[in-house]
C-alpha cells in the first residue's frame, strides 16, 4: 500500500514538471504559480511522510519477528538502529503494543480461555478449568502446534473423554471454539457428576453406593425406606455426557407397586431435576428415606 501511494505521488511530481517545462514559454498568472508550488510542497512533503512510514512500519516488522520468536541475539536482527536512541524505545514500545493488541484479539476469539506460547511461538497450551457450584476442580491443558497446520500435539484430558470424536467433528483449523466450547462441556459435565458422587458420599452415610463408573455416567445407589424397612435399589443413567443430571432414573424393590407410586414417580422427576446428593437431603427431610 505504502510503495503504491509513493509511486502515486512521484508520478504527479514528474507530470507538474513536465507541465510546468511546457508552459515556460507560454505567460503564466502569479496565482496559477502560486498555486502549483504549493501544490508540489504539499506532495513533496506527503511523499517524505511516506517514506517515515515506510520505514517504521519496516522496523516495526523486524521487532515483531523478533519478539514472537523470542531471538536471543536481538542485536544482530536490529542492525542499523540505535539502542538508546528515543525513536528505538519508542518503536520498542509499538511493537510491544501491536503484540498485546494480538494476543488480547486471540483471547477474545477462543472465548477466554488461557493460553501460553509454547515452542518459541509456534504453538500454544490452551487451559481448562473445571467448576461445581462455584467450587474450582481439575484443570486440563492442550498443547496446540500452529504450524503447519492447527493439532493436539499433547494433552491430560482423561481418555474416556471423546477428545477425538470432538476433534473431527470441529473446524479448529478456522475456529479453534468449535472444538474448545463442545470439550468444556464434556470435562465440565464430568467434574460436576463427579463432584456430586463425592459430596454424596460425604453427606448420606446410609445410602450405599453399589456401583459407578470412571465416566460417573452410571450410579446405583441403595437406600432404605423408614417405615416398610424396605431396600431401594436407583439407577441413575447419564446417557448425556455434557451434563451433571441423568436423563433416566429406575427404581427397583421387593414392593412392585412402590415404584409406580405417585409419591416416587414425583421423586423420580426430582432426580431428574436436582443434584443427587440434593435430591437425597430432599427425600430424607419428606421421611422417604434413612
Amino acid at each position: 500500500m505504502e510503495g503504491a501511494s509513493t509511486k502515486g505521488v512521484l508520478s504527479h511530481l514528474s507530470l507538474l514538471e513536465v507541465q510546468a517545462r511546457s508552459r515556460k514559454t507560454q505567460p503564466q498568472r502569479p496565482s496559477q504559480l502560486k498555486e502549483l508550488k504549493a501544490k508540489v510542497e504539499a506532495l513533496m512533503t506527503q511523499r517524505d511522510q511516506l517514506r517515515a512510514e515506510t520505514e517504521t512500519h519496516q522496523n516495526l516488522k523486524k521487532l515483531r519477528a523478533s519478539m514472537d520468536k523470542q531471538c536471543t541475539h536481538e542485536e544482530d536482527e536490529e542492525e542499523g538502529m540505535d539502542e538508546d536512541s528515543e525513536n528505538s524505545n519508542l518503536l520498542r514500545l509499538m511493537a510491544r503494543q501491536t503484540q498485546l493488541k494480538d494476543l488480547l484479539h486471540a483471547h477474545h476469539i477462543i472465548g477466554g480461555y488461557n493460553v501460553i506460547k509454547t515452542h518459541q511461538g509456534k504453538g500454544v497450551c490452551v487451559s481448562m478449568a473445571t467448576a461445581y457450584e462455584g467450587v474450582c476442580l481439575e484443570t486440563y491443558n492442550l498443547e496446540i502446534n500452529l504450524k503447519p497446520t492447527v493439532r493436539i500435539s499433547r494433552h491430560n484430558v482423561p481418555p474416556f473423554i471423546p477428545l477425538n470424536d470432538l476433534t473431527e467433528r470441529s473446524n479448529m483449523q478456522t475456529d479453534l471454539r468449535t472444538l474448545l466450547d463442545p470439550l468444556s462441556q464434556h470435562l465440565n459435565a464430568f467434574a460436576g457428576r463427579r463432584q456430586q458422587l463425592k459430596l454424596l458420599k460425604e453427606l448420606h452415610k446410609s445410602v450405599e453406593v453399589m456401583e459407578s463408573n470412571v465416566l460417573c455416567s452410571l450410579l446405583v445407589l441403595m437406600f432404605t425406606v423408614p417405615r416398610e424397612k424396605t431396600a431401594v435399589l436407583c439407577s441413575l443413567d447419564y446417557t448425556d455426557r455434557t451434563r451433571c443430571l441423568p436423563t433416566r432414573v429406575h427404581f427397583e424393590c421387593d414392593d412392585k407397586e412402590l415404584p409406580d407410586s405417585p409419591e416416587w414417580k414425583k421423586h423420580r422427576s426430582l432426580f431428574m431435576e436436582t443434584p443427587v446428593h440434593k435430591a437425597l437431603i430432599t427425600m430424607r427431610k419428606m421421611g422417604n428415606i434413612l
